[in-house]
């Protein structure tokens, strides 16, 4: 059934996408790793949701120009990202075939396309608000520099000095629309923050042979399955206290018991990605993957609940 759907999929591509845009606007968005992008710019959108929720603001236009930005922004930092990893690319099994190691996509579109967007996006945070800029830039920054050209083949904490990135976007969207500090816009950043490094190792120590061949020093390549494993522990143990003390600010915005009905769900999601961290922990050659799916839910399921509850605050809430 999966393979009928992608197959369907692939058809629709070719017959349909394919001739009204092109191949060349489909491999650029391929390159773009939209898999990537689109879920940071879902925190992005829940953290412009919350922001003009709180505010009781129905600013519309504000919210698509935001949207955009965004957007962009993320494009760009992935195009640029992906130019700096061509070395990585070509050797990994899991990455040789996108676009740009596979020659579909010349390196210096990559380059100069994704800084083009960047700079579009910087310009239009700029007349938005300094802070959702700041938030850009240095997110950008961090991902594009920090992360992928510096400390990516150097350091098996890598991931954790690109982590910041991940929630940039959640704080522009957020300080688009206001200046005011907010303890649960730091704790989705925090729970991006710490959510990172629990996904990607999971994920590497599945794929740490293509790692290693890259000569990419994620940290089960430098450790044993069973020392990262440990690794990983305070990591899934903090995102899960984060994610109850999410529910438990959430509380403060509602009525007794529908505060209550929000913890819970909140307590429940923290649970379930602490059970799946010790199933994968009791066997990670079979479980591992089925964690690294858990924390793809985990995150997903986080950031709909938001925006879901930010929506219902102008109307039962407090």
């Amino acid at each position: 059934m999966d393979r009928y759907r992608i197959n369907r999929r692939h058809r629709f591509i070719e017959r349909v996408i394919h001739p009204l845009v092109g191949n060349f606007v489909i491999d650029f968005l391929k390159m773009t790793k939209p898999r990537v992008w689109v879920f940071l710019l879902i925190t992005g959108i829940a953290g412009e949701v919350f922001s003009l929720s709180i505010l009781r603001s129905l600013d519309i236009l504000g919210f698509i120009y935001v949207t955009i930005f965004i957007a962009l922004g993320l494009m760009g930092a992935e195009s640029v990202s992906n130019y700096f990893d061509l070395s990585i690319d070509k050797k990994m099994k899991r990455t040789m075939n996108r676009p740009l190691p596979s020659g579909k996509m010349r390196p210096e579109v990559a380059l100069y396309g994704g800084i083009i967007l960047v700079g579009v996006t910087l310009i239009m945070s700029w007349f938005r608000s300094l802070w959702s800029f700041a938030f850009m830039a240095t997110g950008i920054f961090d991902y594009t520099i920090i992360y992928s050209l510096i400390s990516k083949k150097r350091t098996s904490w890598n991931i954790v000095l690109g982590a910041y990135s991940g929630g940039a976007p959640l704080l522009a969207g957020f300080y688009a629309f206001s200046s005011s500090f907010s303890i649960i816009a730091v704790l989705m950043f925090l729970t991006i923050f710490i959510w990172t490094p629990l996904h990607i190792w999971s994920l590497s120590i599945k794929y740490r042979e293509d790692y290693a061949a890259a000569s990419v020093p994620m940290l089960p390549v430098t450790r044993s399955t069973k020392e990262s494993m440990r690794i990983l522990f305070p990591f899934a143990l903090l995102a899960a206290f984060v994610t109850v003390l999410t529910g438990y600010e959430f509380m403060a915005y509602f009525k007794l018991y529908v505060g209550i009905a929000v913890f819970l769900l909140y307590l429940a999601l923290a649970i379930s990605l602490l059970m799946s961290y010790f199933r994968a922990l009791s066997d990670p050659d079979r479980n591992i993957m089925k964690l690294f799916a858990s924390t793809n839910m985990f995150i997903g399921i986080f950031f709909v609940l938001i925006a879901l509850f930010s929506l219902l605050i102008p109307f039962i809430g407090v």
